[in-house]
Order: structure tokens, then sequence, then C-alpha cells
């Protein structure tokens, strides 16, 4: 084999590498557009617990999580952070709280704001509630997609 082979071998073996071995956001339970807004049933998130979800959008998994916080309200966050999006892990709940996967710090199930640990939170999204379903809307979602 020629050096110029050798050569382009190598890196066509680098590239493969590289590519096998960027993290990519995780699947989780893989919601639709429903008309204009991605819609959840309420008594699917509405158990103190919380429930990772992922949109498709263009190739892109766009994932996002719904909780309940300790006063029994629904929150709505994507699965991603503001300093450690660009490591693609997102967060995990271990025991009573929801840790960043890349940076491991923790939030508490129960508490009502996720923001006060500065950058590494959560990044909050609008949801409401329309009769028994929560409701995104596909322009925050779309917009979000940056993140992943």
């Amino acid at each position: 084999m020629g050096k110029a082979m050798r050569v382009s071998a190598t890196i066509a073996l680098g590239l493969l590498a590289t590519a096998a071995c960027t993290p990519a956001p995780p699947l989780h339970q893989v919601v639709e557009f429903d008309g204009d807004a991605v819609r959840i049933p309420f008594e699917e998130v509405s158990d103190g617990s919380v429930h990772f979800f992922t949109l498709v959008h263009h190739g892109k998994n766009v994932n996002f999580l719904v909780r309940t916080d300790g006063l029994g309200a629904q929150h709505a966050h994507l699965d991603a952070c503001y300093a450690c999006y660009r490591y693609k892990r997102g967060f995990v709940v271990e025991g009573e709280a929801l840790v960043c996967i890349a940076c491991r710090l923790e939030y508490l199930l129960e508490d009502e704001v996720w923001d006060y640990i500065g950058a590494c939170a959560p990044i909050s999204i609008h949801s409401s509630v329309e009769g028994d379903q929560l409701v995104i809307d596909e322009s925050i979602l779309v917009r979000a997609a940056r993140y992943f």
C-alpha cells in the first residue's frame, strides 16, 4: 500500500471513529405533533414523577421532560441545560433528585424552581393545560432543537 493510500485510510478511520463516538441525545418515549403542538394526557404526567419524552424533528431528537413539583404543579423543561447541552447527555433521576449526567449537579424533585444553581439547570419551556392534556407549542420545541 502506498503512502497516500495509508494516509487516506488513516483519515477515514479517524473520521469513522469520531462519528461513532460523538454523543447523541438519548431516545425517550417518542411523541409527535398533534396539529401545532405536542399534547400529553395529563394523567400520564401528574403522578409526582419525572417523565422524559423525545420529539424527532428533522432527524434530531428534541428531548424534554415533564415533572410534578412538591405542590402538585406541572413543569416542562428541556432535557438539557445551558452549560452542558453540548455534551448531549441530559438528566437522569437518582433517588429524589434530577441529576445532570455531565456535571452531576442535583435538583430535588419536590422543589418548585430549578434555576437556582446557575447555568446548569434544566431549561424551562412553556407549557399549558388544555382540558385533560399538557400542551407544548410546536414553535417552542422547534426552537429548542438547537440544543440537541
